[in-house]
């Protein structure tokens, strides 16, 4: 068996709920026969109806489970639907609180760049949305973040089309 050459290259996407993140991390692992990561929050919210900031732990620890295992695959991208740092500005925001092992898993990641959707596109519920009105203010709140870490990311904006060229302008 032949050993990769070539490293995977690992792209978190994130934004605000209704902002376009699993539409687009989909179209990009389908368009770069990529890993997909899909969120484990919205996974056990489509079984449980309620969560506490406690499970904000186990959100924060599953996801980055999936994401580590997905990156064992001998593809060159995997896209990640969400990632601890999503996690870390939900508990911030929702709960105005932060565990210890949430901030250590977010400060660990390890991803190559980010896509940070903007929340230019209609917002459309689903019974896991809470924030509506308040989308800007977590959009800023991300984008401080990156910033603030000085990690590798861009804005993705616009409709589906203009999104996907403009994330495969930044990755490729």
């Amino acid at each position: 068996m032949e050993k990769r050459t070539k490293k995977m290259k690992k792209i978190s996407i994130i934004g605000p709920e209704s902002s376009g993140k699993t539409t687009l991390a989909i179209f990009l692992s389908k368009i770069l026969q990529g890993t997909y990561v899909n969120e484990y929050a919205r996974d056990y919210l489509n079984k449980n109806e309620t969560y506490t900031i406690n499970d904000l732990d186990i959100f924060a620890f599953k996801q980055n489970q999936s994401i580590n295992n997905a990156s064992k695959t001998e593809n060159n991208f995997l896209f990640a639907d969400t990632s601890v740092i999503v996690i870390e500005i939900w508990s911030i925001l929702k709960y105005k609180k932060l565990s210890k092992s949430i901030k250590e898993l977010s400060e660990k990641e390890n991803f190559d760049c980010y896509l940070l959707c903007k929340p230019d596109i209609p917002w459309k519920w689903d019974k896991q949305r809470e924030s509506p009105n308040n989308r800007i203010k977590i959009y800023n709140a991300y984008k401080n973040l990156l910033s603030t870490r000085n990690y590798n990311y861009t804005v993705i904006r616009g409709k589906l089309n203009q999104r996907i060229k403009s994330s495969l302008n930044f990755i490729i």
